[in-house]
């Protein structure tokens, strides 16, 4: 199953009776978290511009409308990106559980015991900020490279892949911690099929930026990339 094809068998999985209930805590936080960080960028979108615009010299002004929608192309990525890490950190509990139900669903055997929300709360939330330490060095690094003269050429399609690499990372890793593989073996196998795991993470990327489709698709990567871990990654599995 290619990575497209892990996506839509996590979109079926999520909607079967017996694992709708693990969806809708998720998804709660998804809509909730989501909501608020577009509200907070949109009242505050006004006075970044005003601050960014007054960096010019008087010379330059004519370019203002340029790097407004440079800004604004900027602010509305990165807003989706402290989104998909907020409510990644507050739901991890909720989603390494989904996770754990769509494997066993997948693979047609439970849980020798039962998941416990109080049990999962401190390794899932203490692996969002392994995550989080990988993935902000980076994103620093992209920004930075976006604001070099002629380098900046290529950043459109750098932001692009390297969404589809922190996508194709963030969802494969509930089913891949629930298995006790670690951060780095994950990164590894992902590797291994980088292509594949490009196009999972890029399907999510682009849902993640179309409105009222982002407020479900917490549930759905999730349920995608254990998919994708089941089929691809999980050397265990066959």
């Amino acid at each position: 199953m290619n990575g497209f094809g892990c996506f839509f068998e996590g979109l079926k999985l999520v909607r079967q009776p017996g694992l709708r209930r693990y969806v809708i805590v998720p998804l709660l936080i998804n809509i909730v978290v989501l909501s608020l960080v577009m509200s907070y960028g949109i009242s505050q979108y006004d006075i970044w511009m005003a601050g960014l615009t007054a960096w010019l010299p008087s010379w330059l002004q004519f370019l203002s409308w340029i790097i407004g929608v440079l800004a604004g192309i900027v602010i509305f990525t990165l807003t989706i990106y402290c989104f998909s890490i907020i409510a990644n950190i507050i739901a991890s509990p909720f989603n390494a559980i989904l996770s754990e139900k769509i494997e066993e669903r997948l693979l047609g055997k439970s849980s020798s015991q039962p998941s416990s929300i109080f049990l999962v709360l401190t390794r899932a939330v203490g692996r969002e900020l392994s995550k989080l330490v990988y993935f902000l060095p980076r994103l620093l690094g992209l920004i930075f490279l976006s604001v070099i003269p002629a380098v900046n050429a290529i950043a459109p399609v750098a932001w692009i892949l390297f969404g589809a690499w922190v996508m194709a990372v963030q969802y494969t890793d509930y089913a891949a911690d629930n298995n006790q593989i670690s951060f780095g073996e994950l990164r590894r196998r992902l590797r291994e099929n980088l292509f594949q795991a490009l196009m999972f993470g890029l399907i999510v990327y682009f849902i993640l930026a179309i409105p009222l489709m982002n407020l479900v698709l917490i549930p759905v990567a999730v349920a995608g990339g254990t998919v994708f871990w089941v089929k691809r990654l999980n050397s265990n599995s066959a």
